[in-house]
């Protein structure tokens, strides 16, 4: 939940290890934040601010896969929260599920990574945004979930977004984008006489998977935003829909 607080206590931290990767008067704030690209990272906590990592590489390779916590912004719908402090930049990383509960409370684990004020931007972050919705559609397709490419934050959708799901379709799985507004002029869209959103689907595989990550980012690259502005919600399909509007899921195929 947004503007919860947590404090390293400097009692406590007196029986702590000496390499422990938090400082007394640490102060950590629930924030939700955007997909790591170009070495970079959006948080928000009761302000959106840009960072850069410095392990960029290992934030990437934590996030995406479900097993970060979560909060939830509507119903079965959820995002990827961390814990921030913004006065050092430490960003921490909790896991979705305890590793120890007891009377005395639940033990969580979790990995601590670096933020710093950013500078440069490192490589193609558009490239890194289709790698990322790629690598995070595979993983949720797996735990049965959609994925929703949109503009980040706390608040639920603006009315842009990016569905990505897997669906079973007759004998085929098929996966499904289903974009709002409509990207027009795009050359990888096909054309549509739609105005509100469009809707295309193909036969699952690894390539109609990482063309649907291409066709994501060329969608989200006409909203006009930075692509360290956009984050991915999590559509726990049981919990989204009623059991009509599930069975409704898949819309035909524009082409």
């Amino acid at each position: 939940m947004q503007g919860r607080y947590r404090t390293v206590d400097p009692q406590e931290e007196s029986s702590m290890p000496d390499d422990f990767p938090l400082s007394e008067g640490t102060t950590l704030t629930t924030a939700v934040f955007g997909v790591p690209v170009g070495g970079l990272v959006q948080v928000w906590t009761d302000k959106p601010t840009v960072w850069r990592l410095v392990d960029v590489g290992g934030f990437s390779d934590a996030v995406g896969i479900g097993s970060v916590a979560r909060t939830q912004i509507g119903p079965g719908r959820y995002r990827e929260v961390c814990l921030f402090d913004d006065e050092n930049g430490t960003v921490v990383l909790q896991e979705r599920h305890f590793l120890e509960a007891s009377d005395k409370g639940y033990q969580v684990g979790g990995r601590v990574f670096q933020a710093e004020p950013p500078s440069e931007v490192f490589g193609d972050p558009w490239e890194d945004l289709s790698a990322a919705v790629f690598h995070a559609a595979a993983r949720a397709f797996d735990r049965g979930e959609l994925i929703v490419v949109e503009p980040g934050g706390w608040d639920d959708s603006d009315g842009r977004y990016c569905l990505i799901g897997a669906f079973h379709d007759g004998a085929v799985d098929q996966i499904v984008l289903e974009t709002s507004p409509v990207p027009a002029g795009s050359e990888v869209w096909p054309a549509t006489d739609e105005t509100a959103g469009q809707t295309i689907s193909a036969p699952v595989s690894d390539d109609t998977l990482r063309g649907a990550g291409t066709l994501a980012i060329d969608a989200v690259h006409r909203w006009g935003l930075a692509p360290w502005d956009v984050t991915i919600t999590y559509v726990v399909p049981p919990e989204a829909f009623t059991e009509q509007a599930a069975a409704n899921a898949v819309p035909p195929a524009d082409g």
